[in-house]
């Protein structure tokens, strides 16, 4: 059976390609990009895509934690 996964999408400023990181758990996704996103010296934007492809969360190069996106019910 297959496991419905989350992704977290890197969009770095200073590249012209996205990094995904994918896993079946929002929350290990939300720490990974949260710490990911405190140490980076070049702060990539960052967003939070639940199984069915809707964008649940995003953070921006100058935020400090994630932003829920409305409707979502995150």
């Amino acid at each position: 059976m297959a496991t419905a996964m989350f992704s977290l999408k890197l969009e770095h400023p200073d590249l012209s390609v996205e990094d995904t990181v994918f896993s079946n758990s929002e929350v290990t996704l939300r720490l990974l990009g949260r710490d990911h996103h405190r140490a980076a010296k070049i702060k990539p934007d960052l967003s939070l895509i639940d199984p069915e492809g809707v964008t649940i969360a995003t953070m921006d190069a100058w935020a400090d934690d994630w932003t829920d996106t409305e409707g979502t019910g995150a």
